[in-house]
């Protein structure tokens, strides 16, 4: 009887995804922008997020047992927002996008601004 469940235990091991760390490459950077991609178990709100690839996160963004999240990451620009003569705004500035993209993401993922403290992360 043990060897007949031993036999499905792989079947229930929780197989995590393997994380990244994304590289922006020279197109990236003239874009302006690269996507990054985190995952975390669905049970568990306060659970440990991954970054993960964007292929890891295609394979997953059906799988009812885990939360998926893409986030639009700023890498280029001023750094603050900067404005016209006129007063009005000409760009909110990386730290503002990538406040609000990491807020935006917040919504689905609790704890992803805990995942990434440096809003300048790749910023050049």
């Amino acid at each position: 009887m043990y060897k007949d469940i031993s036999k499905t235990v792989d079947f229930f091991k929780i197989k995590y995804p393997n994380t990244v760390v994304p590289t922006p490459t020279t197109q990236d950077y003239e874009n302006g922008f690269i996507r990054r991609y985190f995952i975390r178990h669905a049970n568990d709100i306060d659970g440990h997020i991954f970054e993960i690839s964007e292929d890891t996160y295609s394979q997953y963004l059906e799988n009812p047992f885990w939360k998926v999240q893409q986030i639009k990451w700023r890498i280029t620009g001023p750094i603050e927002a900067t404005y016209k003569d006129s007063g009005e705004i000409d760009d909110v500035g990386v730290k503002n996008s990538n406040t609000s993209a990491l807020n935006i993401a917040s919504i689905n993922l609790k704890n992803v601004k805990l995942y990434l403290p440096n809003i300048l992360q790749f910023h050049k």
